[in-house]
């Protein structure tokens, strides 16, 4: 299977982690991984829709894998501190997974330091979560930042696009639904002892979607979810708007 041809469906994804398995790999996290000769770091960045996120993360539970979700706590789509999203972060940690700080330094548009932001964004996802948090993502980082190699938090919480996991791993990434490599010839080939792979839940399905049918779905089902919404704060909704009116 060319990187042309990987599906971005549930069952391919089961696909690839067999694969890794079969190639000898020892899917590890951020911390441990100097623990095995042939390591794969799994990663999962949730930009837009939490609940994607918790789909793969029970798929991953029934294959007994355990990942790192990077949540963007500055998202437009998503309200962290909702009720409904926290506890769907809080049952992607319960199945066994780690969630991380997804940081978006185009939000501080130069007039921060940005270190300091993200110790703070990091403490916040920490109170929402009740839990530690230990890693950090950039969100379409600049050039500078990939290069900058930040410590934050004393080192305490690891930074993925450092040169540890950014240079001295082998990092492939399926960003904007493209393999940008052929995965599965690079997970064949042993070439590469360190493996750092990064996907986005928001893409995949049961079945295999372009695109624009992926962004259209989504795109209706919020309003439905915007709907919903106004319900739970709106008694007798249906007296002024109704959902088949939509």
């Amino acid at each position: 299977m060319g990187y042309d041809e990987m599906k971005f469906t549930y069952e391919a994804y089961r696909n690839l982690i067999a694969l890794l398995r079969e190639c000898g790999y020892t899917i590890c996290d951020y911390h441990n991984y100097m623990q095995s000769d042939k390591s794969v770091i799994i990663r999962h960045d949730i930009d837009l829709q939490i609940e994607k996120a918790v789909r793969m993360a029970e798929i991953e539970h029934d294959i007994n894998v355990s990942s790192t979700y990077f949540v963007l706590v500055s998202s437009n789509f998503f309200n962290v501190f909702s009720k409904r999203n926290q506890a769907y972060l809080r049952e992607i940690c319960d199945m066994g997974h780690a969630v991380g700080l997804h940081f978006d330094e185009v939000k501080y548009d130069g007039q921060t330091n940005l270190v300091q932001a993200m110790e703070e964004e990091a403490a916040l996802l920490e109170h929402c979560l009740g839990r530690e948090v230990r890693s950090l993502s950039m969100h379409r980082p600049s050039k500078a930042t990939l290069e900058a190699d930040y410590k934050i938090a004393d080192g305490r919480i690891v930074n993925s696009y450092g040169t540890e996991f950014f240079h001295d791993h082998k990092y492939i990434t399926d960003s904007r639904r493209n393999w940008r490599e052929d995965v599965t010839q690079i997970i064949k080939s042993g070439t590469y002892e360190r493996l750092h792979v990064l996907t986005h839940p928001f893409w995949y399905d049961e079945e295999e979607q372009s695109a624009s049918k992926r962004l259209k779905k989504f795109c209706t089902g919020r309003v439905e979810q915007c709907y919903d919404d106004l319900s739970d704060n709106i008694r007798d909704l249906e007296e002024f708007l109704r959902k088949d009116d939509l």
